[in-house]
């Protein structure tokens, strides 16, 4: 544990949520991937955020030290309680930050709660394809990070999540697989062993996010070369 991150929890009706804060400044709300390993401590490597932001760490239901209930609630009920959260706590807007699974609750609370979210960071997210449908509404300024050679959440996802979202930015970052010392079993876990672009890349992003959210027009090809490339070797 950090040792200068405060750890809490607050009870939400049927569920108690554990969370983690340090920091001060802008919201900004980071949410953990679906694997059963994973709680508010999967963000540490991101922690240096705190001196820019106040970080707020929700361990989700069916995670960490929160209620463990007997099936896990699927990402529109995390959403509906993380929205709880945020009122309880008093947070009247956030940003959200989600990783994989935690992408994919980030953006239902975009979807149904637009005025609580200023902005979000997915890093290799997931996301049910019924959302595809309801982001072009959304209109919150989005940076998507994803890995060249994500084999969980593959590189033409973060591109259907980028032609979804009207307001956002896709950073492809190199190729990692082939480095036996990353952990390869949950996505590319990114937070952690591209930690320092990571940081760098989400602090540029919200430094003005509505200048960032447009693709320079000289990238374009080369991002769809990059997505063509991936699929044609999938088909092959």
């Amino acid at each position: 544990m950090k040792a200068s991150a405060t750890v809490k929890s607050v009870e939400l009706g049927e569920y108690r949520i554990n969370y983690a804060s340090e920091g001060t400044g802008p919201t900004m709300i980071m949410l953990h991937g679906s694997d059963k390993r994973e709680d508010w401590k999967v963000w540490e490597p991101l922690m240096a955020l705190s001196k820019d932001f106040s970080l707020v760490i929700p361990d989700l239901v069916g995670f960490g030290r929160s209620t463990i209930p007997v099936e896990t609630p699927d990402y529109k009920v995390q959403a509906r309680v993380l929205h709880e959260m945020m009122e309880r706590l008093g947070i009247q807007k956030a940003i959200l930050v989600g990783t994989s699974w935690g992408g994919q609750v980030a953006l239902e609370v975009a979807i149904n709660w637009p005025q609580s979210v200023d902005s979000l960071v997915l890093i290799s997210s997931t996301y049910d394809k019924p959302q595809l449908l309801r982001l072009k509404k959304m209109k919150r300024p989005t940076l998507i990070i994803w890995a060249e050679d994500n084999l969980v959440a593959q590189l033409k996802a973060g591109y259907l999540l980028r032609d979804s979202i009207m307001t956002s930015r896709i950073e492809v970052l190199g190729a990692v697989a082939k480095n036996p010392n990353y952990d390869f079993t949950i996505a590319h876990k990114l937070e952690r062993y591209k930690k320092d672009v990571i940081i760098s890349l989400v602090r540029d992003f919200l430094s003005s996010p509505s200048e960032k959210i447009a693709e320079p027009p000289e990238l374009e090809p080369e991002l769809k070369g990059l997505a063509m490339k991936e699929q044609k070797e999938e088909e092959s």
